[in-house]
């Protein structure tokens, strides 16, 4: 089985890029909940702007809207309880 950390396209190494945003979409089932959909990160080169991946897309009466909203922190990395 192939090594995750090597793209299947170029078969060179791939770097692990920080997640600036998640990318969510309003879920056409129910109303009020937004589901995730992709992520997005800082463009590679330094320019101003974002790359975004996204894993799915909604389906229904989806009309084309997305959020990009900070990921939450990993369990844990939170305030210590007093």
């Amino acid at each position: 089985m192939a090594d995750a950390s090597i793209s299947r396209r170029s078969g060179q190494p791939q770097e692990r890029r920080e997640v600036k945003f998640v990318v969510r979409a309003p879920d056409s089932n129910n109303r009020g909940r937004w589901v995730t959909v992709g992520v997005a990160f800082e463009r590679k080169n330094g320019e101003e702007g974002f790359s975004v991946k996204l894993n799915t897309l909604p389906v229904g009466q989806w009309d084309g809207t997305l959020i990009l909203l900070p990921p939450l922190p990993p369990e844990g990395d939170g305030p210590p309880d007093e």
